[in-house]
């Protein structure tokens, strides 16, 4: 007698097979890859656990538990004590100083920018690129080089209302310099510029509008997110500088929280509640900024760049 025959196994079978180990491949893909993702998100949120569990620990607390114990209560007296550390003068004056100077460079970049980048990428003029190649050849010059020159060029222009007659003692050239444009702002929002289709700037054309006007009615409500970028960026650098607000500023009430910090870490050493309470009071305007334009600063991300 003949053995039984197995039937083969159909094609729809097959496919069937193959499109579940597909699936079953590409979810754990997807699992591995969210995983690694928090642990990559929790590992980077240690530092700033770690900060936050400090500010509310006692001196002793922090030199006899372990580094990442819970404190045996809150103690807000360290923001306190932070707040008025210093005589004569509240760490809420070097946060003062620190916003308005991070406030008005974000402003003088995203005006001056924004107008360098729409007339390289919407308008025709001799030398465009020359120009355009020249300004981001700046980029790969180092700030230190610039660092004695523009103390050089500070000291000899007239300020009145400082007491040396010159911009040095003052916070003008942490600020002014924004309100003549920059070459990482005009480049990003110029490769953002260049991916609106140039048909909504013709027909603005055709019916009368010149190029201010488009500039403001068109390019600029399409360019929230590249702004917003920029934005964040610009603010982050001015916040967190630390180097030109040592070099320019002489007195205590108009230091930076940056420098305010270090004077902290240099009249208060050992003291870390009230030096993490100080960290946590500073970093609050850069999470406010992030989680307020986190959209458009992921979308501007996203699709900048993506035309040359």
């Amino acid at each position: 007698m003949s053995a039984p025959s197995v039937p083969a196994p159909s094609p729809r079978d097959s496919w069937s097979a193959h499109s579940s180990r597909r699936r079953l491949a590409r979810i754990g893909r997807r699992v591995t890859l969210y995983a690694g993702l928090v642990m990559g998100g929790l590992a980077m949120m240690i530092p700033f656990l770690w900060m936050v569990s400090t500010s509310l620990k006692t001196r002793r607390e922090v030199f006899s538990s372990a580094p990442f114990s819970f404190p045996t209560g809150l103690h807000w007296e360290n923001y306190s004590n932070m707040w008025f550390a210093l005589p004569g003068v509240t760490f809420g004056t070097f946060f003062q100083n620190s916003l308005f100077i991070a406030c008005m460079a974000t402003v003088g970049q995203l005006i001056t920018c924004s107008m360098a980048a729409y007339a390289f990428a919407v308008l025709d003029f001799r030398g465009k690129r020359i120009l355009f190649a020249l300004i981001l050849a700046t980029l790969i010059i180092p700030f230190q080089v610039t660092l004695v020159p523009n103390f050089v060029l500070y000291r000899y222009l007239p300020w009145p209302f400082s007491d040396s007659g010159n911009w040095i003692g003052t916070n003008l050239p942490l600020w002014v310099w924004a309100f003549f444009g920059g070459a990482f702002g005009t480049f990003l929002l110029r490769q953002f510029f260049l991916t609106i289709p140039t048909d909504l700037a013709d027909a603005a054309r055709v019916d009368g509008a010149n190029p201010w006007h488009i500039f403001l009615n068109i390019y600029v409500p399409l360019a929230r997110p590249a702004l917003a970028t920029l934005a964040i960026f610009q603010f982050m650098w001015s916040w967190n500088d630390l180097l030109d607000p040592l070099i320019y500023l002489r007195d205590l009430p108009s230091y930076t929280t940056t420098v305010g910090l270090a004077f902290f870490q240099g009249q208060y050493i050992g003291n870390w509640p009230v030096m993490m309470a100080g960290a946590l009071v500073s970093l609050l305007p850069m999470i406010i900024l992030f989680l307020v334009a986190q959209r458009y600063f992921v979308r501007g991300i996203t699709l900048s760049g993506l035309k040359g």
